[in-house]
């Protein structure tokens, strides 16, 4: 009889610990939200064959997001086109666009590009100032085998596109393959 009657004390039991597990579990359900976050710029390069024209714009290029890889001699001078293009909403500025300079023999320093001259086509004040040399004013810095260039931005309007001309003269180095990759950066 002893066991009848527990079983009658624990089934009721039982089914009421069922039912407060499915109660609280029903109300402490919880929601889930998947968040892409992408980049707030967008940066590409692009090797210029034709003319930089007195408002520093250049036509037919094909841009290559992120990297750049060029070939050319020693003392000989490149233009390439620089694209970036602020996808947020909001004004991009005091950040830094940080150019990491590697070649395919794991041997660059900040001697190897002579000039690095950029024409800031932004605003007409800008424009009007050409090509600004970047190369000696102390934004390279040497990593080893790379070479770091942290370029300023100032300001960066939202949903714009911007592109630049920049000239690059290498002194007289190795033959190599030069890389160039760029990323926006907080802090320098």
């Amino acid at each position: 009889m002893n066991k009848k009657r527990m079983l009658l004390i624990f089934l009721p039991l039982l089914a009421v610990v069922l039912v407060s597990a499915a109660v609280v579990n029903y109300l402490s359900n919880t929601a889930t939200a998947t968040v892409n976050v992408g980049s707030p710029m967008t940066i590409a390069f692009s090797e210029i064959d034709g003319d930089v024209d007195v408002n520093g714009a250049f036509t037919e290029v094909v841009w290559t997001y992120y990297k750049l890889d060029l070939s050319t001699t020693g003392l000989s001078t490149s233009v390439i086109g620089v694209y970036v293009k602020n996808n947020a909403d909001i004004q991009i500025e005091n950040k830094w666009l940080r150019v990491n300079v590697s070649n395919s023999i794991n041997d660059v320093s900040c001697e190897d590009i002579t000039s690095l001259m950029f024409w800031d086509t932004a605003t007409p004040i800008q424009i009007a100032k050409g090509y600004q040399e970047l190369s000696r004013v102390g934004l390279c810095s040497d990593e080893g085998d790379n070479v770091l260039y942290d370029i300023p931005i100032n300001s960066l309007s939202p949903d714009t596109e911007y592109e630049y001309p920049v000239k690059i003269t290498f002194g007289l180095v190795a033959p190599a393959t030069y890389t160039f990759v760029a990323e926006m950066i907080n802090t320098q």
